[in-house]
């Protein structure tokens, strides 16, 4: 009952700060920087730890962001070389990231997920800047500063979970070794949940638990 009960406030608290994200005549807390820690810690409460699937899911280690700006090589890539680093096209209100890995001995990381909260329209024109990228973005593309190429960027099929869903794969290359990534980014009112893994075949199982967790 008492987890019960955490989970519904949870709900709850994340709910109404998503309604001030949303309003354009909301000035109070949410709007300024002391809000972030507060909407940070319940959007935690709402992001997945424990065993799904066979996947055990975990806080990183450390962020995968890295500190300060970035870009791409191509101006028209930049929202896939965003989303490769676990960032969003559109600023985020919020942002929690979690690791996925596989069974066995070695439990090696397979995936990343993270959920973003986004204000007024921000979460669903994330989705269109990714869906222009997919038509302008071709060859390859890197990060400066990162060793990775980025290439054969292409179309995956969406997931028919959300508000809409987008999905994309590509491959990189670090020293000669190539690894797939495939994307599925689905939008729940002004959230975003973005999965990445290093596999043609997201495990979808995750994904929904993931949104369920979610208010909406």
């Amino acid at each position: 009952m008492r987890l019960r009960r955490t989970a519904a406030v949870a709900a709850l608290s994340i709910a109404l700060l998503l309604t001030a994200c949303s309003s354009s005549e909301y000035s109070g807390p949410a709007d300024g920087p002391a809000a972030r820690p507060s909407l940070d810690a319940t959007l935690e409460k709402l992001t997945m730890v424990g065993t799904v699937a066979g996947l055990r899911v975990t806080e990183p280690a450390e962020d995968p962001l890295p500190e300060g700006s970035y870009r791409a090589d191509k101006d028209e890539c930049l929202p896939i070389a965003q989303l490769a680093f676990t960032d969003t096209p559109r600023p985020a209100t919020a942002r929690a990231v979690r690791e996925f890995s596989g069974p066995g001995e070695l439990n090696s990381t397979v995936g990343e997920l993270w959920v973003t909260v986004h204000q007024g329209d921000d979460a669903r024109s994330a989705l269109d800047d990714v869906r222009k990228a997919l038509t302008e973005c071709s060859g390859s593309f890197k990060v400066p500063g990162a060793p990775m190429i980025y290439r054969d960027l292409e179309p995956a099929q969406a997931p028919d979970l959300g508000d809409e869903s987008i999905g994309f794969r590509f491959t990189t290359s670090l020293s000669g070794v190539s690894s797939p990534a495939t994307y599925a980014v689905v939008r729940t009112d002004h959230i975003l949940t973005t999965m990445m893994v290093i596999t043609d075949t997201l495990p979808r199982p995750l994904l929904e638990a993931q949104l369920a967790k979610l208010p909406g």
